[in-house]
């Protein structure tokens, strides 16, 4: 059976997918994953990421947060706008936008053409209901503070193409502000309940299995997707290994066509003998986050020496091998416009000593830093840590959580935590993590006057001004909040020599895409 694009029938591809997914045994052994039979008769690319899955994950765009849920939505569905290399907004689902002067009223075109997987139209009205569910309380998105410049009476369907915006603030970047984890438009009518598990969304792949908690989920191609020529392949497994040295053994031994984020030992053996190294210069931030209103982190001094005792160039040695470049203690992306210019903090065992001493911890300090190996390099990065703050005379106890429960059980509850975070525009960032009421505020810092000149900030339209305001917010953060930030890594995947059109993702949203992946 064939459709009108000469490939596989869906349900042909589904059912052929589903079983191939039982089939397969563990995620160390994942040769069964694609019959001989449907690899003959389509594209299927195996797509080992490095994140553990959870019982946790969803397909409730509102709902997400893991590692699973970022791949998942970003096959699945789209958002209004996008990010291009530079963090800045670009168009999507909309082609164009406006505002009225002020930043208070913005008015969006939507692409014609674009249908769901079920074939229906998407409209003005499916993007209406998109935000006014993700800020609807009852829905308990974490993206709702992160919206909270959307009144839901204001967002208006002016026409099928048309969206109106009327904001109970000014923003001066609403097409970058609308753009989280969970703005993927679903349409109008769906419920909690059935996105859970069921999608209907207009991205280049259909949902063909998945289970929360299951090492495997399989995409199908959506024949009828808006982008000419996309997506290049008809089956998309993505595949949790969060063992590195696990996923390159995939890799070298055929079992997997793409692996993400390969350890940095590894790579240079990848270059050669039917494998490829693939990089891109942005990349994630690795962060170490201590919640300030809990002791001992509620004295300045306590966090500053933590800070101190941080070497940067050693700990990009160690973790990264090489492959990054500093950060100053926030994670805002050292090329951003915004982000605060010159040197980071530099390593001072002699001033953490005395901050130590000034805090009345002169015989010593004791944190204990929840960690896992959820993620690659988390290890390494706490280890290494707990190395260099030795020096200082801080006992750094590492609290190993399991890989599976730690987003659940340690991340953002308890007093001290490894973290990390990819490329986002400064906006992005600092309203996702400093705002008083932030669902991610990992590190607690809740500071009214702070939250006032945000909210100055956001709505100052001439860039020079803004550009002046973001940056002192920054510093603030730098000088007296809660995070250990020491370097950005570059992005690194690995490929067979066989697939073409992957890049790895060094910024948010960009996401691993697989629209372009293509298995020759």
């Amino acid at each position: 059976m064939e459709d009108r694009d000469g490939q596989l029938d869906r349900r042909e591809l589904v059912t052929a997918a589903a079983g191939v997914v039982a089939a397969a045994a563990a995620v160390r052994a994942p040769a069964a994953i694609a019959s001989d039979r449907v690899r003959r008769k389509s594209k299927v690319a195996r797509y080992a990421m490095s994140g553990a899955v959870t019982n946790g994950d969803t397909a409730d765009p509102a709902l997400s947060s893991t590692q699973h849920d970022g791949r998942l939505m970003v096959a699945v569905y789209e958002q209004l706008t996008g990010y291009d290399q530079g963090l800045r907004a670009t168009p999507w689902l909309a082609e164009s936008w406006q505002h009225n002067g002020s930043g208070t009223v913005w008015t969006f075109k939507l692409r014609k053409g674009v249908r769901f997987h079920d074939g229906s139209a998407l409209t003005a009205k499916d993007v209406v209901y998109t935000f006014q569910r993700l800020i609807d309380p009852k829905t308990k998105s974490p993206a709702a503070s992160l919206l909270s410049f959307l009144d839901p009476a204001g967002i208006k369907a002016v026409n099928d193409h048309t969206v109106r915006f009327q904001l109970n603030r000014p923003i001066a970047d609403l097409a970058g502000a609308l753009i989280t984890k969970s703005s993927y438009i679903v349409k109008r009518g769906s419920r909690g309940a059935d996105l859970a598990t069921q999608t209907n969304g207009t991205g280049p792949f259909k949902l063909g299995h998945f289970t929360a908690g299951q090492t495997q989920t399989t995409f199908v191609r959506n024949s009828r997707y808006w982008q000419r020529g996309l997506p290049k392949s008809d089956i998309v497994q993505l595949i949790s290994i969060p063992e590195p040295a696990s996923r390159v053994a995939a890799l070298k031994r055929g079992q997997v066509d793409v692996i993400e984020d390969p350890a940095g030992s590894d790579v240079p053996g990848l270059n050669g003998g039917g494998t490829e190294v693939v990089f891109q210069p942005k990349g994630n931030m690795e962060v170490i986050a201590m919640q300030i209103d809990q002791p001992p982190f509620d004295d300045m001094r306590v966090r500053q020496a933590l800070k101190y005792a941080l070497d940067r160039n050693k700990m990009i040695q160690l973790v990264a091998q090489g492959a990054a470049g500093t950060v100053n203690d926030i994670p805002i992306a050292p090329f951003l416009q915004y982000a605060v210019p010159g040197p980071a903090r530099a390593h001072d065992i002699a001033k953490a000593k005395a901050l130590l001493q000034q805090a009345g911890h002169g015989g010593g300090l004791t944190v204990k830093l929840s960690v896992s190996d959820v993620q690659a390099r988390f290890m390494d990065f706490a280890t290494a840590y707990q190395a260099m703050a030795s020096q200082a005379g801080i006992n750094v106890q590492l609290d190993v959580r399991p890989a599976d429960t730690y987003w659940d059980n340690a991340w953002l509850k308890t007093p001290m935590f490894v973290s990390a975070w990819i490329a986002r525009p400064a906006d992005a960032m600092l309203n996702l993590l400093f705002p008083s009421d932030a669902a991610w505020n990992e590190t607690h810092w809740k500071s009214p006057k702070w939250d006032a000149q945000f909210a100055a900030a956001q709505r100052t339209l001439d860039p020079k001004k803004r550009t002046a305001l973001y940056r002192a917010l920054e510093r603030q953060i730098i000088d007296q909040g809660g995070y250990l930030v020491p370097y950005m890594v570059k992005t690194v995947g690995a490929t067979r020599s066989n697939v073409r059109g992957y890049a790895p993702s060094g910024t948010f949203f960009e996401g691993e895409r697989f629209k372009t992946i293509d298995i020759r």
